[in-house]
């Protein structure tokens, strides 16, 4: 049997008059038909050689006759041939293959290829009948859902997804495995000053010094924003991995017209498969781990039975909040501001306090931050400012009072409405309250100055606090924005042990003069700290030295009633 020219798909050459005509229309419709769809027509024996072929040429550009015979299986891709070899396929009566086909530009095109398989009957030998059908777009579309469920869009590294599924294998496996959780420090930073392509791009090459440093078996995943994750053999490679990617981070990093030295804190836990759901066991662990680190930014921890005692007081801590409010839980305490031109007080800052009937005192620096992951702050500030309200009404009428406000409370929309409201309702003078902004809310919601603008068009006072914590917050001193600035504890003892740093203070202290702006300085305990702050100029301070936090009754008594 010879092979057969592309014209000859099973029709009846010795067809005469209309029935030829008929069967001509029949196969310019099939040629119409295989050309608009890239579906090719195929028929071959049980040795493998095509006879017969239809529409090879509008699929890959090459002529029909090209795929004819046994020479066709080598325009296919090498690794897919063997699927594609009709000897031996006696045993079943039908295939289907995806597979891949050379076109004229030498590029390869992703098909499907399927047959079914016509027994021998009255005379005519068994042969094989199918289709390629192009499925090359709908091949691509498939592999880019598949690169994008299995890696990062951004950073080309695994995805969530792939860092479960690689760890199910080891489990699996009954192998090793340490995750080492890594979270930049300060990265919101590099965003807010740079924008977010220099932060984009930043994330990028830290990516790439990830998997530089990581073990060549290693698997590397962002898991979202600036954290990353890699499953190292143990935890000797997790500590080695975190010490190469601390020396390519000391060394900095230039993204653009910035130079940047980053840092970062991790996490490190070893998987235990013996343990309950032991993949979410082991991510959890290094979670807590992390959470630890970040108390120490630029520390790498390893996971200990502590940590999680600290997570479920944490969790019972949360429940304990939603209630506290509501409970009469909280309480406010006071401390003055003194004046050291008059050695006595200009203004009281209200302190919260939680006194939980089960755990006892809980300090502020536990809760407000479970307040503030878990949505509460907003609430627990409105109470601040209506007991503080209550309290001023009780007080002398030249007596004004300093309360906290929280970034979280700021980024609420309408905050600044809600605050005025609330001081009115007790027929105060916003001016008699001071708002104390810490610097982080500073660098980020400050900015855009919305909230803020609205608070000082209410008449309320506005104070930096924390001054001295984050190196860009001298900008905000000379932006409008603000009455004043509280200078951290941490810089008034670097000031007070360093003379560079206390010429800076001193310097700050002459803007801040300069400009109109009150200077606090807060938690101050020692002769040698006051003398020190008075030389540089300071006025206004607090802290144990003069007086410890009370109740605002015991530090300020209410004027006598006129009889």
């Amino acid at each position: 049997m010879t092979d057969s020219h592309h014209d000859d798909f099973g029709f009846d050459g010795g067809a005469s008059g209309r029935a030829e005509a008929d069967l001509q229309r029949s196969s310019d419709r099939y040629r119409a038909a295989l050309k608009a769809g890239a579906l090719v027509l195929w028929r071959a024996d049980l040795a493998g050689r095509v006879r017969a072929v239809l529409g090879w040429e509008a699929l890959t550009g090459q002529p029909d006759h090209l795929a004819l015979g046994r020479a066709s299986l080598g325009r296919f891709h090498p690794e897919d041939r063997a699927r594609l070899d009709f000897r031996g396929l006696e045993h079943c009566d039908s295939l289907q293959v995806e597979c891949r086909v050379r076109d004229a530009q030498g590029h390869w095109r992703w098909v499907r290829a399927r047959g079914v398989l016509i027994p021998k009957s009255d005379g005519h030998p068994a042969e094989w009948v199918g289709t390629l059908e192009d499925m090359h777009e709908e091949r691509l579309a498939l592999e880019r859902a598949r690169y994008l469920a299995e890696r990062d869009a951004l950073t080309g590294l695994g995805s969530r997804r792939t860092l479960y599924e690689h760890l199910h294998r080891l489990r699996g496996k009954d192998a090793t495995a340490t995750v080492v959780l890594i979270d930049v420090d300060r990265f919101k930073a590099i965003n807010d000053l740079h924008g977010h392509q220099i932060g984009d791009r930043f994330l990028v090459r830290l990516a790439q010094a990830l998997v530089a440093c990581a073990p060549a078996h290693a698997v590397c995943a962002r898991m979202g924003g600036d954290e990353f994750c890699a499953v190292v053999a143990d935890a000797v490679e997790a500590r080695a991995l975190c010490a190469r990617l601390k020396t390519a981070c000391a060394a900095g990093m230039t993204i653009g017209p910035v130079f940047c030295v980053p840092d970062f804190s991790a996490g490190i836990a070893d998987a235990d498969w013996t343990a309950r759901n032991p993949v979410s066991t082991v991510l959890r662990q290094a979670d807590l781990a992390l959470y630890s680190a970040k108390a120490q930014p630029g520390s790498a921890l390893q996971f200990t039975p502590a940590m999680q005692d600290e997570a479920d007081a944490r969790e019972t801590l949360l429940h304990a909040l939603g209630s506290a409010c509501r409970n009469d839980e909280f309480f406010l305490e006071y401390q003055p501001i003194i004046s050291l031109d008059s050695d006595s007080p200009i203004a009281f800052e209200a302190l919260l306090r939680w006194q939980h009937p089960t755990h006892g005192r809980i300090e502020p620096s536990v809760f407000v931050p479970l307040a503030e992951q878990n949505g509460m702050i907003g609430e627990m500030g409105r109470w601040v400012l209506n007991r503080a309200c209550a309290d001023l009404l009780r007080a002398p009428a030249d007596l004004r009072l300093a309360i906290n406000v929280s970034a979280r409370q700021l980024a609420e929309p309408g905050f600044a409405e809600a605050a005025a409201a609330i001081v009115h309702a007790y027929g105060l003078d916003p001016a008699r309250l001071t708002l104390e902004l810490t610097e982080s809310v500073a660098v980020s919601t400050v900015a855009p100055g919305s909230e803020v603008e609205a608070l000082r068009r209410h008449g309320f006072r506005l104070v930096l606090d924390d001054f001295g914590t984050e190196y860009a917050a001298l900008s905000h001193v000379s932006s409008g924005l603000f009455d004043g600035i509280k200078l951290s504890r941490d810089f008034i003892a670097d000031c007070c042990t360093a003379d560079r740093a206390w010429m800076v203070l001193r310097h700050v202290v002459n803007l801040c003069d300069d400009l109109g702006l009150t200077v606090v300085a807060e938690g101050i305990e020692t002769d040698e700290e006051l003398e020190c702050l008075r030389a540089a100029g300071v006025r206004l301070v607090q802290g144990y030295y003069y007086d410890r936090p009370r109740r605002l009754s015991e530090l300020c008594p209410a004027p006598a009633a006129v009889a």
